[in-house]
């Protein structure tokens, strides 16, 4: 009797759900179950003052995402250009090829096929300072990002502002265990993540390179419902009489 009560315990323990840590490679062929797309406001700097070039007043546009050997994924904007009042000045020349807040907020989107814990980021380059910010998504559908401004993204949760990530480790993140499917990570950007500035972190311009990210992902077996659960209840009810009627015969 015991040993059958023990094989339906470890039966219920096996419907639970499991988690397994996996590291995810940003490029140049992103881990499978992960895709990577680049994306930037078209104007504005850290510390514009100025009402026409304010990065919160700008809009968010797709961005040309490249993998760098030995470093990881940095940006160029849509918006390049190397003249002009308001245009992104020396983008795509280094350290400008990285994922960076100087004139514009580079943020890389990571969608997975289904929802994951992300607890770390690795950069495989930076230059001047490397503070990040991070954000998951937990609203409903997919996100829209393109026509949108940092200030008005809706459904988007904090994650945090991250100083100092250098490239020694990966840097721990999430402390909140938030789930998603949608993750967004960039340098610095305040307008997405208003919450507060970095921790430690300076005003200096970010220059990163994302080289992966890792996460717990949820593997979730089936999982009994309630009804299921009744009628192992009653199963085991069942044994329990059975093995006493037998010991009185």
């Amino acid at each position: 009797m015991r040993i059958q009560l023990k094989c339906l315990c470890a039966t219920l323990l096996l419907t639970a759900p499991a988690f397994a840590a996996t590291t995810w490679t940003l490029g140049p062929t992103p881990t499978s179950g992960m895709t990577v797309a680049g994306y930037a406001n078209t104007g504005g700097t850290n510390n514009s003052t100025n009402a026409a070039n304010n990065g919160a007043l700008q809009t968010i546009q797709s961005a040309t995402t490249t993998w760098y050997s030995g470093g990881g994924i940095g940006i160029k904007n849509a918006d390049a250009c190397t003249s002009g009042s308001y245009c992104d000045l020396n983008e795509g020349v280094n350290p400008e090829h990285a994922i960076d807040n100087q004139q514009r907020y580079d943020m890389v989107l990571l969608s997975f096929t289904s929802a994951v814990m992300l607890t770390g980021v690795k950069l495989g380059w930076f230059s001047n300072d490397s503070d990040i910010t991070v954000m998951a998504y937990t609203g409903a559908g997919i996100p829209t990002l393109v026509g949108k401004k940092y200030t008005e993204l809706a459904g988007w949760a904090s994650i945090g502002n991250y100083s100092d990530v250098g490239t020694a480790s990966t840097a721990a993140i999430n402390a909140g265990k938030v789930v998603s499917s949608y993750w967004l990570i960039g340098a610095y950007n305040p307008l997405a993540n208003p919450n507060g500035s970095v921790t430690g972190g300076s005003n200096s311009y970010d220059y990163i390179k994302i080289a992966s990210v890792t996460s717990d992902k949820p593997n979730i077996t089936k999982v009994a419902e309630p009804g299921s659960l009744a009628l192992v209840g009653l199963a085991l009810l069942g044994a329990v009489g059975v093995q006493r009627r037998r010991q009185r015969a």
